[in-house]
């Protein structure tokens, strides 16, 4: 059977998505405030009630109409997009972070121990992550935990292990390569 030499689906959650929804949402609320503010408005266009009793309509009503509706749809938008821009530029980070270690970082392989959920779920169902464990020379054991996962890549790892790049100098900032962890000549396919 053939299958297309495309890259498949990573096991790894990705929420570029989101960032690029919520970003786009704010630009569209920040472009309707800002719209309202140079469309021509008629004073008796804009009803003011103080007490339930109408109130005249003059320039200055009109004005601290579009004031308000500017700040409400432009505080939004404000909002919706640095969100946006925070989970983008975090995965953005994450993701040179995982480049530079796996050029310049130290590569070793580690035992997985579990697939355990995690603290984050959607829509009831909780996140898996791989945890694995490294020995040293020294026998100090290392514990790594990989990034939220979509399902268990166990059965498809070569012999239980994983590739993970940490730094020699901050053991902290380390990546659990999980997709380039699957067998040499074996290709997972979700249909």
């Amino acid at each position: 059977m053939h299958y297309p030499q495309s890259k498949g689906k990573s096991f790894l959650y990705h929420f570029t998505w989101v960032g690029i929804l919520l970003l786009s949402m704010g630009l569209l609320f920040l472009c309707i405030a800002l719209l309202m503010q140079f469309i021509p408005i008629h004073p008796d266009s804009v009803a003011l009630y103080y007490n339930d009793v109408r109130q005249p309509s003059t320039p200055e009503t009109v004005q601290s109409a579009r004031l308000l509706f500017g700040l409400i749809f432009g505080g939004i938008g404000v909002i919706l997009g640095c969100i946006g821009t925070l989970i983008l530029a975090k995965k953005w980070i994450a993701r040179g972070r995982a480049e530079r270690l796996k050029a310049y970082g130290t590569c070793v392989k580690a035992t997985v121990t579990d697939c355990a959920a995690s603290a984050m779920h959607i829509n009831g169902r909780y996140f898996s992550r791989l945890n694995c464990a490294y020995l040293d020379s020294s026998g100090i054991t290392y514990i790594f935990k990989s990034g939220a996962l979509r399902m268990d890549p166990s059965p498809y790892l070569t012999d239980g292990t994983v590739t993970v790049y940490y730094d020699e100098h901050n053991m902290r900032h380390y990546f659990v390569d999980v997709d380039d962890s699957i067998g040499i000549g074996s290709k997972v396919i979700e249909l």
